[in-house]
């Protein structure tokens, strides 16, 4: 019998696409799980239409509920085996101002709504096999008023609530994700089950037994930009958000990889990463910029290298490298967004694939920059679906 699962802050479908599967990503396919989505939610208006635009979510029947999670009584949720839940990274991220659970909005520790929701169906009889959250590293030293950290506040929760739980900071490219894109996965075991604790050692199982590409376990030459661009202009939603004026100025001041526009040719089928030559691996960084051009603030960062938390802003990879992390407000001096060669932003699609989404996934029912949001906010499906296999795999089958 398959898994019900219910999605909290569910984005526009990355972890639940992960969790379905049934999808193909760039010749691979990442067959159907035995799983079924009876609830998703998020706040977000173009997430939500993001993720109810797309057959390969819908396709079971379930829409994604468009509601603040704090104002949904926990007993319109269907009664489920798995509970997903990215809560909203931006207290904890490095990419933000890092309020943690001071942050104003309250996102801080809306992992609370979780405990909330599972000890709800706890009560009422129908206590979740397992859990997966999801987050930022940021979250590892984020810390709670007491000292504790964010992750050991949760953990300690969830034990009284009768979970075993593990956790592992991961990167995405070690799973078959084209992105060096650290997350931190907590994943709870009813204790009942008697299974003990999840071994995240399980995903690796998954990738050498799917043959997926990987930076440490195998194929990755299959992760590097060179290859993931292959074919891109023939996918659809490749639409590209425009710089502004100063940001496309320092754009074209560091200028394109020096391996050229020619070495896209050298990543076809089979190629031999021993063929390519040095400039393959050579990205660029506002750093290439000559001082005398640089702008006063740039020159101060220049100066002062170590008061800054990001040294390498403008990062621009090469095709022989794979991509650094898409963040949601796909900002040049915030993440490796620009392309190796053209000097603009990657397209929608081009981020989309580097988030590991595959090419039939619909982007274009929301506005341009929300687009480039809802992708960088998402969870990699495949990543999603590698954590899905190895789960389900550890969990008993349903009666």
């Amino acid at each position: 019998m398959a898994k019900n699962i219910a999605s909290l802050f569910s984005g526009c479908g990355g972890l639940d696409l992960g969790f379905t599967g049934g999808f193909n990503f760039r010749g691979q396919d990442y067959p159907r799980l035995d799983t079924n989505i009876v609830f998703a939610n998020d706040f977000d208006i173009d997430a939500q239409t993001c993720y109810n635009s797309n057959p390969l979510l819908t396709n079971d029947g379930v829409e994604c509920l468009l509601a603040d999670i704090r104002n949904v009584d926990a007993n319109d949720i269907p009664n489920f085996d798995i509970l997903l839940a990215g809560f909203p990274c931006q207290p904890f991220s490095n990419a933000g101002a890092r309020r943690g659970v001071e942050d104003a909005n309250g996102r801080g520790t809306l992992f609370a709504e979780c405990e909330r929701i599972i000890q709800a169906k706890i009560n009422n009889g129908h206590k979740p096999q397992a859990f997966v959250f999801e987050n930022v590293r940021g979250i590892l030293s984020s810390k709670m008023p007491d000292g504790r950290t964010v992750p050991e506040e949760i953990i300690a929760r969830m034990h009284v609530l009768g979970y075993n739980v593990s956790m592992r900071l991961v990167c995405a490219s070690d799973y078959g994700v084209p992105q060096k894109r650290f997350r931190v996965l907590i994943i709870g075991i009813d204790e009942d089950l008697g299974i003990g604790e999840f071994d995240f050692d399980n995903l690796i199982d998954i990738v050498h037994h799917y043959n997926v590409p990987s930076e440490h376990y195998g194929r990755k030459e299959e992760l590097v930009l060179g290859r993931i661009l292959q074919g891109v202009e023939e996918a659809p939603n490749h639409e590209i958000w425009q710089f502004s004026p100063g940001t496309q100025n320092t754009v074209d001041l560091i200028g394109p990889c020096r391996h050229g526009i020619e070495a896209f040719e050298l990543f076809h089928d089979g190629y031999n990463v021993d063929d390519l030559p040095a400039s393959c691996f050579e990205g660029r960084s506002w750093k290439d910029i000559p001082y005398e051009l640089l702008t006063p603030r740039f020159k101060n960062i220049a100066d002062h290298p170590k008061q800054y938390h990001a040294p390498k802003f403008f990062r621009r990879f090469a095709f022989g490298e794979i991509c650094g992390t898409i963040t949601a407000s796909a900002q040049p001096d915030k993440c490796g967004v620009t392309h190796p060669i053209e000097n603009r932003r990657f397209s929608v699609r081009e981020c989309a694939r580097i988030q590991s989404f595959p090419d039939n996934y619909i982007f274009n029912e929301i506005p341009l920059q929300s687009r480039y949001k809802v992708i960088g906010n998402a969870v990699p499906p495949i990543l999603g679906w590698i954590v899905a296999t190895a789960l389900l795999n550890f969990l008993p089958n349903n009666d």
